[in-house]
């Protein structure tokens, strides 16, 4: 059987803490654009903030719900998306020990790779922020490529850009249905980052990432033993 030679991540909910991330660009974005003024609720913003970031779809959809939802002036909605395109990366948040885990996964000669959902430019500024892109050998962005998971293809794509197999690789990810399932279903090993119960598409689940490499390595053993 093959032995373990990759490991695939995804990015936001598994390296980038992205309810922490938005938590703290919402506090920005209140004080500078003097949102008090409008008789808002600090800790209110920032927790409809949060919410409705949390659904995928267009920011100037969401932004456009912000401001009618606080009856905010309109003038500031292109104002306020700028400066998240802009400048959300400079609030980006990792989970604690993400750069050691990466160093260790290196130091063992696995090869990285990443797959995520998202904006090419807006994705790519994170994975910068948090000091990581130099230590994957492949990054694939969904729209950089025209694909999003859960399409097989955007995961079979990340095996070829590393020249591996899918049973010489693991994926980790925080979503059942886009990471899980078709990682599972293509017979790489899973480790879904959360904190439950292992299911039939996870073969680990954890949210410490400082686990991860002991996790790879039973994989390893597992395969050679």
């Amino acid at each position: 059987m093959n032995n373990i030679a990759a490991v695939i991540f995804d990015l936001d909910q598994t390296l980038l803490d992205k309810h922490q991330s938005l938590i703290g660009f919402a506090n920005h974005q209140y004080v500078a654009y003097a949102l008090e003024a409008y008789r808002i609720d600090k800790g209110e913003y920032v927790r409809k903030f949060t919410e409705m970031n949390y659904v995928v779809r267009p920011k100037g959809e969401v932004y456009r719900d912000i401001i009618d939802f606080f009856a905010i002036d309109s003038s500031l909605l292109p104002v306020m998306l700028e400066d998240l395109n802009q400048n959300f990366s400079k609030y980006a948040i990792g989970y604690p020990g993400l750069i050691e885990m990466l160093i260790g996964l290196k130091k063992a000669a696995f090869k990285l790779g990443m797959i995520t959902n998202g904006r090419a430019f807006y994705q790519r500024d994170k994975i910068r922020a948090l000091g990581i892109e130099g230590y994957f050998d492949d990054i694939v962005i969904s729209e950089a490529v025209g694909l999003r998971k859960p399409d097989p293809a955007i995961f079979q794509l990340s095996l070829s850009n590393l020249n591996v197999s899918a049973a010489e690789a693991v994926f980790v990810g925080d979503n059942i249905k886009k990471d899980m399932i078709p990682a599972k279903e293509l017979g790489m090993r899973t480790i879904w980052k959360q904190r439950a119960d292992p299911n039939e598409y996870t073969d680990f689940a954890c949210d410490d990432l400082s686990e991860i490499p002991n996790l790879v390595y039973s994989f390893v053993q597992t395969k050679t033993g």
